[in-house]
């Protein structure tokens, strides 16, 4: 995670990074607001751009311009962290988070997680602990 963009989106402008999240490349103003207006209204077609240069401000969104005409090479915008991402900046850009607290975050996540298979979970907890360990261990070697 490159930037760190750690202030707070307002329900829409999370509307609009969820339809991002959840396609497989950038989308353009149409392509949003068709995804938006789908089941129903996330936000009015008259915001958006007022949400994605707010995004924009806040570190949360780029405007990609393919440099041509029409919609089809129309700007697009890509979100600059991924969904988890911006789940753990909420977690660490609140007041009273502190390092020491991640050990009670995660037990309060697999607690919440009572339904899902565990075992691949904890093998990938396992994994990024022996990963910052053998990080750890290389910068203070070096």
């Amino acid at each position: 995670m490159s930037k760190q963009p750690q202030r707070a989106v307002t329900s829409s402008e999370l509307s609009l990074l969820q339809i991002l999240w959840s396609a497989s490349r950038p989308l353009n103003k149409q392509e949003i607001l068709e995804k938006a207006s789908a089941d129903e209204p996330m936000f009015a077609k008259n915001s958006f751009h007022l949400l994605a240069n707010e995004l924009i401000a806040k570190g949360y969104l780029i405007p990609i311009d393919n440099g041509g005409m029409g919609r089809k090479n129309a700007r697009r915008y890509a979100p600059t962290v991924s969904c988890n991402e911006f789940l753990a900046l909420q977690v660490f850009s609140a007041e009273t988070y502190k390092p020491a607290d991640i050990p009670d975050i995660l037990t309060a996540l697999l607690d919440l997680s009572p339904d899902a298979d565990m075992e691949p979970v904890l093998e990938g907890i396992e994994q990024v602990i022996t990963k910052r360990r053998h990080d750890r261990e290389a910068k203070s070697s070096a």
